[in-house]
């Protein structure tokens, strides 16, 4: 355990060290990464796609924030569909942007969240966004948690939707958006996943905000027994049974995942727990105080010694001390 410790002590020290050139890097292959899944799940127009525009954009994503990163991947997302379909583009660009309106009215230093569901959705394991906003965030992250769910919907209806065949006519225009809308507002399973995963964050921030010993790590097992029986009764519900075992699944990986985040920010000593009690003029305080559990990285210190250079200074030492006693023996002389 001394050894794992150590070794957490060492990559927090090096994130804090080169925290100016590790952060760019990461978000740049986070970008990389979110623009690289929208031309793969949306990509129809084969400009977009090019690597020196991915790689243009993803690097100015870099150095901005969040926001900027959302704002781009919603004009991407929208380019690709106006190459398709311009009708269904401007619907889509509609729904976009009324999240992103929320998403930046409330949570603008959370684009992160919004970008990484739809691509945790393709890996199987979203459900590991709601467990790490409970145990890092306030139940504000309900919101760029709903509108990430959203996008990801959104993207699977525009790909059924591209496939429309639709003239000029105001009849096609109509049936095309009435569809879009209504496989939106109608889709049970996105309602329910936001319900969960909105609950997933209540559960948790509220079990981590208690005193009791562990309250972390309850809480993180908490959040995933909270998504495994929500996910059963909301798929028994919707009749996708063949879903089941891969939420299961998907759900302890995230738990393992966001433990192992939880294991490398914040570590709690509870052994060490001690209780204060101290009052001022209008409160009588109860304090529980919790040590942190920090490890000294051993510092080796290797010292280079010239073997040659030594030799000399020996045989300089010797020489001297000769010569020293000659003048002696000549004085007495």
């Amino acid at each position: 355990m001394l050894q794992v410790l150590e070794f957490r002590e060492r990559v927090k020290n090096f994130y804090q060290k080169y925290d100016v050139y590790l952060l760019p890097i990461i978000k740049f292959i986070f970008a990389l990464i979110a623009f690289q899944t929208i031309n793969k799940e949306i990509g129809y127009d084969e400009r977009l796609k090019a690597l020196p525009i991915v790689l243009g954009i993803s690097l100015l994503s870099a150095f901005t924030p969040s926001a900027v990163m959302v704002l781009l991947a919603a004009l991407i997302s929208a380019l690709h569909i106006y190459f398709i379909s311009p009708l269904l583009s401007v619907m889509v660009i509609v729904i976009l942007m009324i999240l992103y309106l929320l998403f930046v009215r409330y949570t603008p230093r959370q684009g992160y969240v919004l970008l990484a569901i739809p691509i945790l959705f393709l890996l199987k394991i979203p459900y590991v966004i709601p467990i790490l906003l409970g145990l890092i965030s306030t139940p504000i992250a309900m919101i760029p948690t709903s509108c990430g769910v959203i996008v990801y919907f959104l993207f699977q209806i525009v790909k059924t939707a591209v496939t429309m065949q639709v003239n000029l006519s105001v009849e096609d225009i109509i049936q095309l958006y009435t569809y879009v809308i209504d496989s939106l507002t109608g889709n049970h399973h996105m309602i329910m996943t936001v319900v969960i995963f909105s609950l997933i964050i209540l559960v948790i921030y509220f079990i981590r905000k208690m005193s009791f010993d562990y309250a972390f790590e309850i809480s993180i097992l908490a959040g995933g027994l909270t998504s495994i029986l929500g996910f059963l009764v909301s798929y028994l519900m919707l009749n996708k049974s063949d879903q089941i075992l891969s939420m299961i699944l998907g759900t302890i990986i995230s738990i393992v995942l966001v433990y192992i985040i939880h294991f490398f920010r914040l570590t709690l000593d509870y052994s060490g727990v001690e209780h204060a009690q101290f009052e001022d003029d209008v409160y009588y305080y109860y304090v529980k105080a919790v040590p942190k559990v920090t490890v000294t990285v051993p510092q080796v210190n290797v010292k280079h010694i010239n073997v040659k250079n030594s030799g000399k200074r020996a045989f300089s030492d010797t020489d001297i001390e000769e010569t020293d006693e000659y003048d002696y023996e000549d004085e007495d002389k």
